[in-house]
């Protein structure tokens, strides 16, 4: 397998898809805000764009913690291996 090496476009880029990500929270919540006050019940349309808001917050610091670094090779144990 050979080792990706990213450039430093990578590392700005990766870190904005993350901030991106965490801004777009910010239009979520509201949306979210304003299916509950319109019917307090748990609707599928809510539960969906509670679950986007969890994967939009978890990937945006993801990515903006990390960058690049989530696709380094990491070292397994020889049990492991095949």
């Amino acid at each position: 397998m050979s080792h990706w090496r990213p450039r430093p476009a990578a590392h700005i880029g990766l870190r904005l898809i993350g901030l991106a990500l965490l801004a777009s929270l910010r239009l979520q919540a509201a949306w979210l805000h304003m299916l509950v006050r319109q019917s307090p019940s748990v609707t599928p349309l809510q539960l969906m764009v509670a679950a986007s808001c969890f994967v939009s917050a978890a990937a945006g610091i993801a990515l903006l913690l990390m960058g690049p670094d989530l696709w380094k090779p990491v070292r397994v144990a020889s049990r492991w291996q095949g």
